[in-house]
């Protein structure tokens, strides 16, 4: 019997984690994780994204992205942007999301998740994508955005149209003050350089 059961564990845990049959291919994510810049449609997505390499997001952002965002949860989140055109009925489509969420996390490395995310996500206004993003709202690359220019793009990504700063520049404002307290609790912004941020109007282009 406990022979048995252990058989049956064991199917369930192959077909759970190993059995790729109805999921949606990620091999296709490594063009989100790019060695150069590149341009990348994906129909899941609003729109195309300028796909960058990590050290073209720049290191101001990635800490405000990593402020607003929990990287834990990036295969999770990657997951279910990939699950875009599959069954949601009886509970399906949330298991299949965590059955590609575990064999995105084992197949890319965290760097790797970090920057498809980062070329993935939805900021609003059609911009897909860090580098498309900023050079919507701020006509710079985003290797080049100031503390409180990234933390303001990182703060869209909970809510882009409620966060807008076109349409709500007061939510926005405040969502972005808070993306740049929680970069300064985590060491990533010094408390003057984050007062001085926080200090700073809205303006985008």
């Amino acid at each position: 019997m406990a022979a048995l059961v252990l058989l049956v564990v064991a199917g369930v845990c192959d077909w759970l984690f190993f059995y790729t049959g109805y999921l949606p291919d990620t091999d296709y994510l490594s063009q989100f994780a790019p060695s150069t810049q590149s341009s990348v449609f994906d129909p899941c997505l609003a729109s195309p994204s300028i796909a960058i390499p990590f050290d073209r997001i720049g290191k101001t952002l990635q800490d405000a992205l990593a402020a607003a965002e929990s990287p834990t949860s990036l295969p999770d989140q990657i997951a279910r942007t990939v699950m875009c055109n599959h069954t949601r009925g009886m509970g399906r489509y949330h298991l299949n999301s965590f059955r590609l969420s575990w064999r995105i996390r084992k197949h890319f490395s965290e760097q790797q998740l970090f920057t498809i995310y980062a070329n993935r996500a939805y900021f609003g206004t059609g911009a897909t994508g860090v580098e498309s993003a900023s050079r919507q709202f701020f006509r710079k690359d985003a290797d080049t955005l100031n503390a409180a220019e990234a933390a303001l793009l990182a703060g869209l990504l909970r809510a882009p149209d409620y966060f807008s700063p076109h349409k709500h520049p007061e939510k926005a404002l405040q969502r972005r003050n808070q993306v740049l307290e929680a970069m300064a609790a985590q060491g990533k912004l010094s408390a003057s350089d984050a007062a001085r941020a926080e200090a700073a109007p809205v303006v985008t282009q």
